[in-house]
């Protein structure tokens, strides 16, 4: 059956950005290891590919969203928010594949409610507390550049998030193969023009180091004869030293292994060794101490580290109160314990549900860890006690302080125990508690009783006249003692 044919204008309508919906992104890659755990089809994947698309509350009504068919009123209007996610316009059966999209949608709005600006991820286990404590953002100049010459490329390495080549460490047998067979194997002669590049430069420092060793000063200034100049070019060096170069290499993998991810420009991998922040003993070589790469034991991000999630650079700013001024700490965040503390089936590690998200607790001697026995306060009790007759669960809060995405693309949010007196200023807020009133009641004094036979009272035999004062507007203490 052929399609039904439109003019030019609805054409161009179609296609144009203005009008049209974009194509959905890729989902994102199946667990390999789902297999022996348990998998639910219904679960909300990692990030959204699909747009999201709201209408009025006056459309909404009618089923207006915008499309060529009204969507139906039985479903749309049962949802609490007036967001869907549509699949495909026009199906086959000719209907719109709509579905609700309010958990992606409310998840940003909670994340964004927060000002939790992303981090780069901590390349070094060990390096936790200090990554906490002086986080770096993925705005950062040295971390969030993607225009590079050869040269940053090499240096930056460590720092930077996108390669044009894949990560090795993520890929199947399957992709490897075909990765060989498309990109690597048609490249074997400009990987031998790549080596002699590599071999001219390691001739050039050798020839310029032996200088130097001599006692000879090395010309600072171009040199008008070839023999003066300790440069060797690339047509100096013959096929049969780069071949002799390949053979060295095959034994020494680290070193080869670093010039063929500089050739594919590859993702890089941790190596998981203890010395290799030691970088190569050699003799005659410089030592250079260097932290990996934040993405080498996950992989790199498949979008900017930052998701479009936040765009903050940095939460040192201050929290200013109407009543109480500059806060010292940030609003603390409600959470969810979804899961608590139970010795009895080895469970040492809560589960805290932060804006749609498991959030990551500190490891260190805290609250979140810390017995029963040896604490008995209302967030030690909600750590460990499981309240199923509240609604909705318990609740405590805590104080988020980084949040990063790996590169599945999940959010990983770590939080910390939450300031005491911020708790009581984020209650009154939102109206759980009444801080400022009880102190007001407080410092109010009683009412003074009305006293004829004294003229400083509030009232007073009639014609008589009284010089207005505070105390007589009643904005002062009485001098007399009413009990």
């Amino acid at each position: 059956m052929a399609g039904q044919r439109v003019s030019p204008g609805a054409a161009l309508l179609r296609s144009s950005r203005m009008f049209s919906m974009p194509a959905p992104i890729p989902p994102p890659p199946g667990d390999f290891s789902s297999a022996t755990k348990h998998y639910s089809p219904t679960s909300t994947i990692h990030f959204p590919t699909h747009l999201t698309v709201t209408t009025t509350a006056s459309s909404r009504i009618t089923g207006d969203w915008g499309f060529k068919r009204p969507l139906p009123l039985k479903t749309t209007t049962k949802a609490t928010y007036p967001l869907a996610r549509v699949r495909q316009v026009d199906s086959v059966e000719q209907v719109t594949d709509f579905q609700s999209s309010s958990d992606h949608t409310i998840t940003l709005r909670k994340f964004q409610e927060m000002n939790l600006p992303l981090s780069v991820p901590i390349a070094n286990s060990q390096d936790t507390y200090s990554a906490v404590k002086h986080m770096k953002s993925v705005f950062e100049d040295d971390s969030d550049k993607t225009a590079l010459d050869e040269k940053q490329k090499v240096e930056l390495v460590n720092t930077r998030w996108k390669f044009t080549g894949p990560w090795l460490a993520g890929m199947t047998d399957g992709d490897f193969k075909r990765f060989l067979e498309k990109k690597v194997r048609n490249r074997r002669a400009e990987f031998r023009a790549f080596l002699k590049k590599i071999l001219a430069a390691e001739y050039s420092e050798k020839r310029a180091q032996e200088v130097r060793q001599a006692g000879e000063a090395a010309p600072s200034e171009a040199a008008s004869s070839e023999a003066a100049s300790p440069e060797v070019s690339t047509e100096e060096i013959s096929d049969v030293e780069v071949t002799e170069y390949l053979r060295k290499l095959r034994q020494d993998r680290m070193t080869l292994y670093n010039l063929v991810s500089r050739f594919l420009d590859l993702a890089p991998v941790d190596l998981k060794t203890e010395l290799h922040l030691l970088g190569r003993l050699a003799p005659g070589t410089r030592l250079e101490l260097t932290r990996g790469s934040p993405y080498g034991a996950t992989g790199p991000p498949i979008t900017h580290p930052s998701a479009g999630l936040s765009y903050l650079r940095t939460r040192n700013f201050q929290e200013n109160h109407a009543l109480y001024g500059p806060q010292l700490h940030h609003p603390p965040v409600k959470a969810r314990v979804l899961k608590p503390t139970n010795f009895a089936t080895n469970s040492f590690k809560p589960s805290i549900g932060v804006a749609g998200f498991v959030a990551n607790t500190p490891i260190d001697d805290t609250s979140f860890n810390s017995s029963k026995q040896r604490n008995l306060s209302e967030f030690n009790t909600a750590m460990h006690k499981l309240d199923l007759e509240k609604y909705g669960g318990t609740k405590v809060y805590v104080q988020p302080h980084m949040a990063t995405v790996d590169s599945a693309g999940r959010i990983h949010v770590s939080i910390g125990e939450a300031n005491s007196e911020s708790q009581l200023v984020q209650k009154e807020l939102v109206g759980e508690g009444a801080v400022y009133d009880d102190i007001v009641k407080k410092g109010e004094l009683p009412q003074v009783p009305r006293n004829p036979r004294y003229t400083g009272s509030f009232s007073a035999r009639p014609g008589s006249r009284i010089p207005g004062s505070a105390t007589s507007y009643g904005l002062g203490r009485s001098s007399r003692n009413y009990e």
